[in-house]
């Protein structure tokens, strides 16, 4: 089997699923399973979190609707079946290439269905904590489009209306971020510090951003980071006193006040393809993805978010 590439780390977060249960260990720890992954086991405060779920002002087209649990560390995807009508969870992470379940059974590949939704996942290589079942990466996501908002997940096909015009459906205030992309991956640009403009990579399975430090940022202490191999690593953990800038395609500007964030990753800590760009070590998290309702088109490589006033 294929090793397995995680863009974008797993943590060691051990949770107990129930039924709609899930309880994140207490450790403070941070792991790394790629060379450029981070995840927090901790719950970092929300930013700008709205207080209720999104209000359509007209009835969607045909979708999948899907559960989210913010874990506060995570996101996992939920009510999914497998094959033998077991209820299975799945971490949601756009960081990672590759979808995959965990399982002891001896079948390399297995059939997982939601909705009218169905995946067949390979088996992974025990790489996931304890008690997370599997993984939904880049790939479970091509040829549709979803709109995310907290505790709800809807997930349209391509073809839908809703792919094609979402703002018919959401209105206005729906704004597109200004993008690159490199492979299947996506990168956002932001501007922090004041006058600092770079890209970021879009990561919904990393708790924290990692971001260039302005200077007179509220510390918050340290964080040991495990890499492969045994590494351990010790980054900063930061509260931002100004304010994170992601800038979008019409020129409008989002803002993000009190943005926790790590530093003290630098690129010979990374094994970084072509000329080890820079701007592949920055990285946006669920810390500020989780603050505003995102759209995301996989098929016509467009995100969006809807603008919320600070």
């Amino acid at each position: 089997m294929p090793t397995l590439s995680l863009y974008q780390k797993i943590g060691v977060v051990v949770l107990c699923l129930g039924v709609g249960d899930c309880f994140p260990n207490p450790t403070q720890n941070i792991s790394l399973n790629d060379p450029k992954s981070q995840i927090l086991n901790q719950s970092p405060s929300p930013t700008n979190k709205s207080s209720k779920n999104f209000s359509f002002p007209r009835t969607l087209p045909p979708h999948t609707k899907v559960q989210v649990l913010d874990t506060g560390m995570s996101l996992l995807l939920l009510g999914f079946q497998s094959e033998e009508g077991e209820k299975v969870s799945f971490l949601w992470d756009t960081g990672s290439d590759i979808s995959f379940y965990e399982g002891s059974d001896p079948s390399q590949t297995k059939e997982f269905q939601i909705g009218e939704k169905k995946l067949r996942l390979r088996k992974g290589e025990g790489i996931l904590p304890k008690g997370i079942q599997g993984l939904l990466g880049q790939d479970a996501f091509q040829g549709s489009c979803v709109f995310w908002d907290e505790g709800l997940l809807y997930w349209f096909s391509s073809d839908s209306p809703f792919c094609d015009h979402p703002d018919a459906y959401v209105g206005t205030q729906l704004k597109y971020l200004s993008t690159k992309q490199k492979g299947e991956h996506f990168f956002v640009q932001f501007e922090y510090p004041k006058s600092f403009v770079s890209f970021a990579h879009l990561d919904t399975g990393a708790t924290l951003s990692i971001l260039p430090k302005a200077g007179g940022e509220d510390s918050l202490g340290e964080k040991r980071v495990f890499r492969p191999g045994g590494t351990i690593l010790t980054l900063e953990h930061w509260k931002a006193k100004e304010t994170l800038t992601l800038r979008c395609k019409s020129g409008f500007r989002e803002e993000y006040q009190n943005v926790e964030f790590l530093t003290g990753i630098s690129l010979e800590n990374f094994h970084l393809s072509g000329d080890k760009d820079k701007e592949e070590v920055w990285v946006i998290g669920l810390g500020v993805l989780r603050t505003r309702p995102l759209f995301w088109d996989f098929s016509r490589k467009r995100i969006g978010i809807i603008h919320q006033e600070n």
